[in-house]
């Protein structure tokens, strides 16, 4: 089957435009003409995530947001008693985005076509995460999409909105670090070559610490491209190790196991768990499933293989907390509430109150983190360059007081 791409015209006289697989482009045409509809164009597509700017890449991905809010908007037209392909067609539309637009129109094509919303949503290659996909299924098998859709909505929006509480604390402290390396570069490449001139004109002892000072901007001026250079690559190696996996198990371990940077990611981790396994809980996902769509979910490479052992221990007949309890990945209040919800069947509800109850903390974790964290850098950065304006004025004093 080859995946083409059509544009006809509708008996009322208005343009269609889609994709379909089909044998041969006169399948298409056949198909489009059985539907009351004329071919004008047919031709050979690339399938999502193939083709130069499709959705699948990331020049043509629509964000995270524009997905949340597409979801929304879906799940309201829904609501309203509306199909769903004019749903689709109302939302491609309004829709702003380009990317958003083209990706709403290759699943109202692919819908078109014959496939399922759940067939047309995984064909979108990222753009919809698995454990989205699978919701979707099995709203489509239960007649509940509207409600799940809404589901995965809020579910979106609570993680955007912690995220961006989280940045909004990490901006000030890192224009901080910025500013004070940025201000120390300059010191040292354009004010100290200045007084360096003037002390060894003066012909008088260099102070030690004048020394150092001067021997560091001498450094960065010489190696300075080399410095930058070195500190591009190792970003670049750095990205590159972590996206395949390489070290990064032990990079998270370690960090975990730090102590306020540790508990924010413990935190972070907990809550990103229990909201996504106890959605997929609340529509319908077997337990064992669901584990699995969450080891997507939470990112993490020490948390996936966690969970790999919990999934092992569900096909096995045994209970997924004591490979949890076992990891140490949780607060151990975490593993307790999910034995009380499992003993009394409401482990759905269990799931939900953590995830509400850990948001609240890690919020109160990261404001006061970061409160801490802002007059230390402050007093550091000051102090460095107090250190440097001390040690080049105490070289010129002694110039001067060789020149009285």
């Amino acid at each position: 089957m080859t995946l083409y791409r059509y544009s006809a015209v509708t008996r009322s006289g208005g343009k269609l435009t889609g994709e379909m697989e089909a044998v041969s482009p006169a399948s298409v045409i056949e198909y489009l003409h059985k539907l009351g509809h004329m071919a004008i164009d047919v031709s050979e597509g690339k399938r999502a995530g193939q083709a130069k700017g499709a959705i699948g890449n990331i020049s043509g991905k629509p964000s995270e947001s524009q997905i949340t809010l597409f979801t929304r908007e879906l799940a309201m037209l829904l609501k309203a008693g509306l199909p769903l392909d004019q749903c689709l067609g109302f939302l491609q539309r309004d829709a702003r985005s380009k990317n958003l637009k083209r990706l709403i129109g290759d699943i109202a094509g692919l819908i078109r076509s014959g496939k399922s919303f759940h067939e047309a949503l995984e064909a979108q290659g990222k753009a919809f995460p698995p454990i989205y996909v699978s919701m979707v299924r099995v709203a489509e098998a239960s007649g509940t999409l509207e409600p799940v859709l809404d589901r995965i909505a809020q579910w979106r929006e609570k993680a955007q909105k912690l995220r961006g509480k989280a940045l909004s604390q990490v901006l000030y402290p890192s224009i901080l670090i910025v500013v004070a390396i940025a201000a120390v570069t300059i010191m040292l490449l354009f004010v100290v070559p200045r007084f360096k001139q003037m002390i060894i004109q003066g012909g008088t002892t260099i102070p030690e610490q004048a020394r150092v000072v001067i021997g560091a901007s001498d450094w960065l001026i010489a190696n300075g491209h080399y410095l930058l250079m070195g500190l591009s690559l190792s970003v670049l190696a750095i990205i590159f190790a972590w996206q395949r996996g390489l070290g990064r198990q032990r990079i998270e371990t370690s960090l975990l196991r730090m102590p306020l940077i540790g508990t924010i990611m413990q935190l972070n981790l907990t809550i990103r768990f229990c909201r996504a396994l106890g959605i997929l809980l609340e529509n319908g996902v077997a337990l064992p499933v669901a584990m699995k769509l969450v080891r997507d979910v939470i990112n993490s490479k020490f948390a996936a293989d966690v969970l790999d052992e919990t999934y092992d221990a569900l096909r096995k007949g045994k209970s997924f907390l004591e490979p949890l309890s076992r990891s140490g990945l949780f607060p151990p209040v975490v593993v307790n509430m999910l034995r009380v919800g499992e003993e009394t069947g409401n482990l759905t509800a269990s799931l939900s109150h953590m995830a509400d109850m850990f948001e609240e903390k890690l919020e109160t974790s990261v404001q006061r983190t970061f409160t801490i964290m802002e007059p230390v850098i402050i007093l550091l950065v000051s102090g460095f360059v107090a250190g440097i304006i001390m040690s080049i004025l105490s070289a010129v004093i002694s110039v001067n007081d060789l020149a009285l």
